[in-house]
């Protein structure tokens, strides 16, 4: 039987073929590629971000978390040396209380969503939901969602705290004038967003050891009444 010798235009057209199968091959991985990606992945369960606790100092009611900053992890640990030294200073206990709420309550970037406010650890506890609520209708009112840690808002993050001073004074609590320590800060951040540069804290002592903030104001020249 003799063989069948292919014409050029035969040959052109297996060529074009292959091509079209090779094409459609393509389109078709492509395709699935992308129908995964958006169809399935996208719409797959999302993983909610736990907070898992560091350390905690129970007996003046602290916890260091996996979500906190450098630099509030660095200045917890300078705060553990102080409460666990034996014999506490009590105006430099005061002076870092200060710190660490102010620390807290600026770094924005470590934050959950608006529910989630820096500094409450440290706050009077008599005082502290009035503190909360205010912070979440100003400070943390615009901050979004990260449940799930895809969050993409750029947020501040506190780098520095310089102490101006730490004086005595007197604070008015109820019926009661107790004594206490006003601690002036500045505060500096990885990037300058327009955030509070200044804050004024006062800072009396609770339930006999643990010393706590009472008054915030974002200025180094604090008014009271």
């Amino acid at each position: 039987m003799a063989r069948k010798i292919k014409t050029e235009q035969e040959k052109k057209k297996s060529r074009r073929r292959i091509i079209i199968i090779l094409v459609v091959i393509i389109l078709l991985g492509v395709g699935g590629y992308f129908g995964y990606k958006y169809l399935f992945k996208d719409n797959a369960p999302k993983k909610i971000v736990e907070v898992k606790e560091l350390d905690n100092l129970s007996e003046y009611g602290y916890t260091l978390t996996d979500k906190d900053s450098k630099y509030f992890k660095s200045e917890y640990e300078v705060l553990k040396k102080l409460l666990t030294s034996g014999n506490v200073d009590e105006k430099e206990y005061a002076t870092q209380v200060a710190k660490m709420f102010t620390i807290d309550l600026y770094t924005l970037s470590t934050k959950i969503n608006k529910y989630d406010v820096g500094g409450l650890e440290y706050y009077y506890n008599d005082k502290k939901d009035m503190f909360e609520k205010k912070a979440m209708d100003t400070l943390y009112s615009s901050l979004l969602d990260d449940t799930y840690g895809d969050r993409e808002q750029i947020l501040p993050e506190v780098t520095n705290i310089e102490v101006v001073t730490t004086e005595d004074t007197t604070y008015s609590l109820g019926d009661n004038e107790v004594k206490g320590y006003l601690v002036k800060l500045k505060i500096t951040y990885d990037s300058d967003m327009g955030y509070d540069k200044e804050a004024s804290l006062v800072v009396c002592k609770e339930e006999g050891i643990r010393w706590s903030v009472v008054d915030f104001q974002p200025t180094l020249e604090p008014e009271y009444e």
